[in-house]
């Protein structure tokens, strides 16, 4: 009993010091999260007393979050190269801990560091990495809504805004779906910045929905950013009638980035108020004031994207009031900052590092969708092999009988499958055959007999109206003859089997698309990876596929209204090729399953492969196709 009492006299201390040091770590890191972004030199001293009180408690847990918060404190106060290194050190206590919150965001914040260096390809490979693992979590979509957005972002630095959009709309459907509301405001900007260029309508809508989830959650940075947006937007599209509103906003968030000491609000606010007055009043020694009050916040340490268009409208302003030495100085900056930024061989890079990036994102899908359809499979057998041991004393019998007579029989059924698929191979080798050179007759006597009569009448009653007549209806005719000749054009060379035998199955998707692209408004992206693998498609497979595609391009032509259209084809045990469109999409339990999608099946039931169909009424549709290798076993 002695013993115990002294046993506990020793312990109790312990655990109550143990106890006291994790509250005061915890005290600490909330005062660290509510200084970093308006003091982050506070910021740090509080993280580094949490960091110094967890070497006693000695938490691993804990030490991934600490090290988190001292890169997060670097970030602000832009030193990267200290950042990545804590961020590093917080990746590998968060493994060890099965912290996946700190991994992908430490992840995150990584690609933000290469971003900000303009080291594009190091940004996407560490963006994906935070993707892979936030995207598998439902609980951390707060972090995928963030690395979707950063990956939209360095397409806007590379001026491919169709690409940026792809990426803020799926940050933008997860986000709704969520309520995440203070993700979802950065997600309304970052579009509205996507369409400041071509779209007030578009801009103003989604910049007014994210001020308003700003002004809600008392978010000052956030509405200072909403603000300066707006007012660049009434800029830019020259809205006259906004221009007070565009200076008001401008002078608002100039105070409030004062009141909230933040360096990168005040110099955005600096700037465009320099904006203002060159534009709206012309009144350029003002301007240049302004943005001299910019600059002095650059040469203070502050870096930013955007000091480009600083020197630029500092070069600008200079010319104008006859300075042309300071016009000359800022315009030489601004060309060599812009060269170290934007070279070729770094958007070749990023192009190439996104692709590579793409297909593994969509094989990663793929594969979770084969997984759900195992874990089916899984439960359908489970319940299978329960009706099975409920009626086995009756089946046996049944089944011992007739595998008795099957094996009698097997010998010759064996004989007459094999003769079977002789003459099957052989009739369906003729069909096509007799197929292609049908087709290939009806095409030339479209393509020279009724196109070449259709084109003849056209350009007579082009010459007819021209000359004498002028009459509106009889322009409504030749352009609807012309619109027929398209049409008699497509056909023909749909029916063409010639360039299938030549071409390998490589070149006759470019040159598929190619074609298309003649007629559609719109883009066709087209990636094949490895290409090698897709040159060995041959005889009936490449056939077959081809036709597959095509169909599903003719369709998406016809009643998509689409503006893109992507088509993927990647190789890892089988083939898998993903047509996609951002249409207005169908709905499949109430289409009719005509020729078209019937066709579609037949085909790559035929190759032993399947193909999946996923669409939704405003969002687009997707084909997903998988082929086995060898054409005999499905994938």
């Amino acid at each position: 009993m002695r013993n115990l009492i002294f046993f506990l006299i020793l312990i109790l201390p312990a655990t109550l010091l143990s106890q006291s040091n994790i509250s005061d770590i915890e005290k600490n890191y909330q005062k660290y999260r509510e200084t970093v972004q308006s003091n982050p030199d506070s910021g740090l001293i509080y993280i580094k007393r949490a960091k110094a009180l967890n070497e006693i408690v000695k938490s691993p847990s804990w030490e991934a979050r600490i090290y988190y918060g001292i890169g997060y404190c670097f970030i602000v106060k832009q030193e990267y190269e200290k950042s990545q290194e804590y961020f590093r050190k917080a990746i590998e206590y968060a493994r060890e801990t099965d912290d996946f919150n700190t991994l992908s965001k430490a992840y995150n914040q990584i690609g933000q560091t290469y971003s900000f260096e303009n080291d594009f390809k190091n940004a996407l490979s560490n963006y994906h990495s935070s993707l892979k693992i936030s995207e598998q979590k439902e609980e951390l979509n707060d972090n995928t809504i963030a690395v979707l957005s950063n990956i939209a972002d360095l397409y806007i630095l590379q001026e491919d805004t169709v690409s940026a959009r792809r990426y803020y709309y799926q940050a933008q459907k997860i986000g709704e779906g969520d309520g995440k509301k203070p993700n979802l405001a950065a997600v309304y900007n970052n579009l509205a910045v996507s369409y400041m260029k071509t779209n007030i309508d578009s801009t103003e809508f989604y910049l007014n929905k994210a001020l308003q989830i700003q002004e809600e959650n008392h978010n000052y940075h956030g509405q200072i950013m909403a603000k300066i947006n707006l007012a660049v937007t009434y800029l830019n599209f020259k809205s006259v009638l906004n221009y007070s509103t565009s200076l008001r906003y401008l002078r608002e968030s100039l105070e409030l980035s004062k009141a909230i000491d933040n360096v990168e609000a005040e110099y955005f606010s600096y700037y465009y108020l320099g904006k203002y007055y060159e534009q709206a009043e012309s009144d350029y020694r003002t301007a240049l004031s302004y943005y001299q009050e910019a600059h002095n916040i650059l040469r203070k340490g502050y870096k930013n994207d955007y000091t480009i268009e600083l020197y630029e409208s500092l070069s600008r302003a200079y010319s104008t009031l006859g300075n042309f030495e300071q016009a000359y100085h800022y315009q030489k900056i601004q060309q060599n900052l812009q060269d170290s930024i934007f070279s070729v061989e770094k958007n070749k890079q990023f192009h190439e590092a996104q692709t590579k990036f793409d297909v593994e994102r969509k094989n990663n899908q793929i594969q979770l969708l084969n997984k759900e359809k195992e874990i089916q499979k899984g439960n359908n057998r489970l319940i299978f092999i329960g009706s099975i041991l409920l009626i086995v004393p009756l089946l046996f019998l049944a089944v011992f009988y007739r595998q008795r007579m099957k094996y009698q029989q097997t010998i010759g059924e064996q004989d007459k499958m094999i003769f079977e698929k002789e003459r099957e191979a052989i009739r369906a080798r003729n069909l096509i055959e007799g197929q292609n050179l049908e087709r290939g007759r009806i095409a030339k006597e479209l393509h020279d007999g009724v196109g070449g009569k259709l084109s003849a009448i056209k350009i007579k009653m082009d010459q007819l109206n021209t000359t004498s007549i002028q009459d509106p209806e009889l322009g409504e005719c030749i352009r609807q003859l012309e619109d027929a000749s398209k049409e008699i054009r497509v056909i023909s060379h749909e029916l063409n089997e010639n360039k299938i035998d030549k071409l390998n199955f490589v070149n006759l998707l470019n040159h598929l698309v190619k074609e298309y692209r003649f007629y559609f408004t719109g883009e066709i992206h087209l990636n094949i990876y490895p290409e090698t693998k897709f040159e060995q498609i041959e005889g009936v497979e490449k056939h077959y596929l081809y036709r597959t595609i095509q169909e599903i391009l003719s369709n998406c032509l016809k009643y998509a209204e689409a503006e893109n259209i992507y088509i993927d084809c990647t190789f890892d045990s089988g083939y898998r090729l993903i047509v996609e469109d951002d249409g207005k999409g169908f709905d499949l339990s109430s289409v009719k399953k005509g020729m078209g999608l019937d066709n579609l099946h037949k085909r790559i039931k035929s190759l032993k492969g399947n193909l999946h169909i996923d669409s939704v009424i405003g969002r687009g549709s997707s084909f997903i196709i998988e082929i086995p290798q060898n054409g005999t076993e499905n994938t």
